[in-house]
């Protein structure tokens, strides 16, 4: 079949026109024509298309082209606001609605959107499930629906998000004249399942250019953090802006903490920092010249800097798509940029242990469910209730939201509640310079005596002052800060409550679902650790995973294919320890012989050190020990323990040995002659 040249394609003139008027572009990059046309002519579509690559003005110029409202569902609050913002500056009517607004402000661009005053509204998928703003845009008609990040909807994408597997029951209610699928990353098995769970029927599919010839891919097999951190300081020693990803906060804080104190002027963003702290740090990353940013994933979406020279992960991602994505976030200018997985086989091991707690077993869930059905709504804490069903804070948290998928339990708003409120001597004298501040000590003085505790709720404070609920708690943390008012706050957590009373077997929760998802989880692991151990073409090996054919078999452009370009890191020299503990080890092996010791030491209700003290357990993970001869070398060991433990550690060592680690010589244990009796 003959591809239509643009100029051919429906649409393309007013197309055209619009991408000059509204965005000052005078050409489209490759696929957006394509895709713009089939959308203007009322096709259902689904587009693949690299990070970069521009797919948001898939659905903004056909947004200002049509005359009615597009809806815009996107995952991510920062993602919603910069986009907004960046079309307000063009003069564009567009909004978001999400929890992030004041009551005030919500109903105001409820009333805007009634009156058809927005051309785009973005919304996270949770805000379907307010019948009102439901009715709304059945009466105002829905002209696009654009679904972003719509790999969320599919429970075999790599970040699944239950609220997005309604929105197939939401477009049957809406019924859009089109509507508009976009990701980065798809496989063909995903795509598959974006078209089905959106209910679409013959969708115009258009899944292009993975490739990305400009990036060197690269994989540096490192002993640990030391390693890791001289990597990044030698990426971002060779100038230009780069990105270093960590899968934790704490594996992040420590890598920012290390980059300073090794002159890096780097940037810290993860999900746990203050609003205020993370678009500071997202601000400066985009306005510096040279910038490293190091990062959790929830830094990067609608992140558009060309000038990204590198990527790195020091930890390895959770799945093909994560890491193609966020490496896509590199060298957006066309010009030559790398990505880097720093791989150790522990993070794998450590990535499995947070998959298996996300999807916690049966009998956490039971024990769960039996703690909150016992009580009218508890609120105590997820600490609190970690204890009482002897489970991890991240095991009950996961089984806390697959109970309200399944629709079981309810919680409420985090800092819902009762504030204690004491005005102070100091009220009498303060004079805020803030106005928010100065309405809310006014309205406190007229109703409250000075030095009486009183308790009471924001909304009645918000209604009395005219002020947003938002801006009253501010008001009331400067005021705090100022000593005029001493205040104790609400429960911070949120409370829950069991919508049922029935026992765990009769509830009807779908482990086989939690089960299924696990395995799929680890199969994803599996798969970004076969690339981090590929012998083949790394960038082959990717395009083949999206299901691209006619794979090169070199591409000159991968360590694989032509040697590291990533110079190895100085070998860490510490200094002899007076314990007796071995300088170098297997951090692999190490990691799984704690994990083992600590389940046995559960399973067997005795303390972990009965089992080896931790000098021992390093000396094993040093020696890496193969049979009872070199198990017995390790200090701290003996027959006793070769009969009980040494099978299952030389199994671990044996796994560490095949991962490439090598044995270190360690003192042997001295030989003890048994007294003889006279």
């Amino acid at each position: 079949m003959r591809r239509m040249l643009p100029v051919e394609l429906p649409y393309f003139t007013e197309a055209q026109e619009g991408l000059v008027r509204h965005f000052g572009l005078s050409e489209f990059r490759p696929g957006q024509a394509e895709v713009i046309s089939s959308v203007m002519s009322g096709r259902n579509t689904v587009v693949v298309m690299p990070t970069g690559a521009g797919k948001s003005l898939c659905y903004q110029l056909p947004a200002l082209l049509l005359p009615g409202v597009t809806l815009v569902v996107s995952p991510l609050i920062a993602l919603m606001k910069d986009q907004v913002e960046q079309l307000t500056a063009r003069g564009i009517l567009a909004t978001f609605i999400n929890s992030s607004l004041t009551d005030l402000e919500r109903a105001e661009r409820m009333r805007r959107l009634r009156a058809r005053e927005y051309k785009l509204v973005y919304v996270a998928p949770e805000r379907f499930r307010s019948q009102s703003f439901l009715e709304a845009l059945g009466e105002v008609g829905v002209d696009l629906l654009a679904v972003d990040e719509a790999h969320c909807i599919s429970q075999w994408g790599h970040d699944f998000r239950p609220d997005y597997a309604q929105l197939g029951q939401v477009r049957k209610r809406l019924r859009p004249p089109r509507t508009l699928a976009l990701t980065a990353t798809a496989t063909p098995e995903v795509r598959e399942d974006i078209i089905r769970m959106l209910l679409m029927k013959e969708p115009q599919v258009f899944a292009q250019g993975f490739d990305r010839p400009n990036l060197f891919l690269e994989v540096m097999s490192v002993s640990g953090d030391e390693e890791k951190r001289q990597a990044c300081t030698q990426l971002a020693a060779q100038g230009g802006s780069g990105i270093i990803y960590c899968s934790t906060r704490k594996a992040a804080e420590g890598m920012h903490s290390s980059l300073l104190e090794r002159g890096v002027k780097a940037v810290l963003y993860h999900a746990g920092m203050e609003d205020d702290a993370r678009r500071l740090a997202q601000d400066e990353f985009m306005a510096a010249k040279e910038a490293v940013a190091v990062a959790t994933n929830a830094f990067g979406m609608g992140i558009d800097k060309p000038d990204i020279r590198f990527v790195a992960h020091a930890n390895i991602p959770k799945a093909v798509e994560a890491y193609y994505q966020e490496v896509g976030r590199a060298g957006r200018d066309g010009q030559e940029a790398t990505a880097v997985l720093l791989f150790n086989h522990a993070d794998v091991y450590t990535q499995e242990r947070l998959i298996e707690g996300n999807h916690p077993k049966e009998v956490v869930l039971s024990d769960l469910w039996n703690a909150l059905r016992n009580v009218p709504e508890f609120s105590k804490g997820i600490g609190v209730l970690a204890g009482m069903v002897g489970a991890s804070e991240f095991e009950v948290s996961a089984a806390l939201r697959i109970f309200e998928r399944e629709g079981k339990i309810e919680r409420g708003g985090r800092g819902e509640g009762e504030y204690g409120l004491t005005l102070t001597e100091k009220a009498l004298a303060t004079h805020p310079h803030a106005p928010e501040s100065r309405k809310l000590l006014q309205s406190l003085l007229e109703v409250y005596p000075v030095g009486r505790a009183q308790s009471t709720e924001l909304g009645p404070l918000a209604r009395r002052t005219g002020l947003g609920v938002e801006e009253v708690r501010h008001a009331l943390g400067l005021l705090e800060k100022a000593g005029a008012v001493k205040v104790r706050r609400p429960f911070a957590g949120r409370t829950i409550r069991a919508l049922e009373q029935v026992p765990f077997r009769e509830l009807g929760v779908d482990l086989n679902r939690v089960r299924e998802q696990e395995r799929r989880a680890l199969l994803h692991l599996k798969q970004m650790t076969d690339y981090a151990y590929t012998r083949r073409c790394r960038r082959s090996f990717i395009l083949g995973y999206f299901g691209q054919q006619d794979l090169p078999s070199t591409c000159g452009k991968c360590d694989v294919c032509t040697g590291s370009r990533m110079p190895r890191p100085v070998p860490v020299t510490k200094p002899a320890s007076a314990s007796g503990k071995p300088e170098h080890y297997s951090e692999l092996a190490a990691t799984e012989l704690r994990r083992w010791r600590k389940a046995l030491a559960k399973d067997l209700e005795i303390a972990p050190f009965i089992i080896f003290n931790d000098a021992t357990l390093l000396g094993l993970a040093a020696a890496l020990p193969t049979d009872r001869e070199s198990f017995l070398t390790v200090k701290g060991t003996g027959e006793s323990r070769w009969e009980r433990f040494g099978p299952k550690v030389v199994e671990i060592c044996l796994m560490a040995r095949a991962a490439g680690h090598e044995p270190v010589a360690v003192p042997e244990a001295p030989r003890v002659r048994k007294s003889r009796k006279g």
